[in-house]
């Protein structure tokens, strides 16, 4: 699966300011690491609930910087998980963090 980021996004919502852009996006990776932990517990405990938290929680913000393709797997895991499908919930509560590793990458060489 490939990962879209538009980095344009987060420029102009750091209205291009390098420094607001860097703790922009510093502030995207603590946010998503936490995450991203708390959907491996969800994942280990076959939490439903807190799956379908963390991919709310992580859904607006990925989409505001210009994570499209993240924010839109963070939607299908929050439906999955209201919908009760917890196989489904699970196989896409997995596939985020091999999606977030480029998205990471690209906001650390900023």
């Amino acid at each position: 699966m490939t990962t879209e980021f538009d980095l344009s996004v987060l420029k102009a919502l750091a209205n291009h300011d390098d420094a607001k852009l860097r703790k922009y996006s510093q502030l995207f990776i603590a946010s998503l690491e936490d995450v991203l932990a708390q959907v491996d517990d969800g994942i280990d405990r076959a939490d439903i609930a807190l799956l379908g938290a963390m991919g709310h929680r992580a859904k607006s913000t990925a989409l505001n910087i210009g994570a499209a393709d993240f924010g839109r797997q963070c939607l299908l895991l929050e439906q999955a998980a209201t919908a009760h499908e917890v196989s489904a919930a699970i196989a896409l509560a997995q596939s985020l963090r091999p999606m977030f590793s480029p998205i990471r990458t690209a906001l650390q060489q900023l």
